[in-house]
């Protein structure tokens, strides 16, 4: 089954769970994109739940992390990666699942705020975002409920579904057709 195939499948219960929020107190910024999830156990459980793969993840290091992601992406990332590891899904030979110091998600999106004004990067980072956690790529990944980090001008872009993420200017959207809720 493929991450696409199996993401759809599921992508019902993944939207209804990332876009509700129980009325009586408001969640905002990467609260809003569902469950926390807080390991890469964690994360390979969840993903496995929603695809059928991931059956093996292996963790990783962070010298690791910047052979994955390339020297400019780590020096942006790195700093705000609790501990990541890899595991198969396809279309992936190695998906990134990386769990991110969530108490310092709103100086991650700073930094990549000024790393795009500055010029040094343009778009959004290379992963789909939950709360607390993201996996690398994007094919597929707005079918499990993952949202894109958006920095600087978003005007007359398709964003779809948009959350508010924890720094002015800065927002999480899924493309629309992706999702439930």
């Amino acid at each position: 089954m493929t991450l696409v195939g199996a993401a759809i499948a599921g992508s019902a219960l993944v939207g209804a769970t990332a876009c509700t929020a129980p009325s009586d107190s408001p969640v905002l910024g990467t609260g809003s994109l569902g469950p926390q999830l807080t390991s890469t156990t964690e994360v390979a459980d969840w993903v496995r739940e929603r695809t059928g793969e991931c059956e093996a993840p292996e963790a990783r290091t962070i010298a690791e992390f910047a052979e994955f992601v390339g020297p400019l992406r780590a020096d942006l990332y790195a700093p705000f990666v609790a501990e990541w590891g890899t595991c198969a899904v396809e279309p992936y030979e190695r998906l990134g699942l990386v769990v991110l110091h969530r108490e310092r998600m709103a100086d991650f999106q700073r930094a990549w705020q000024r790393a795009v004004e500055e010029g040094k990067v343009s778009g959004d980072p290379d992963f789909g975002f939950g709360n607390g956690f993201a996996l690398s790529g994007t094919l597929g990944l707005e079918s499990l409920g993952l949202h894109h980090l958006r920095c600087g001008q978003v005007e007359g872009q398709d964003l779809g579904h948009v959350l508010p993420a924890d720094v002015e200017g800065c927002v999480y959207s899924r493309p629309e057709g992706h999702h439930h809720g």
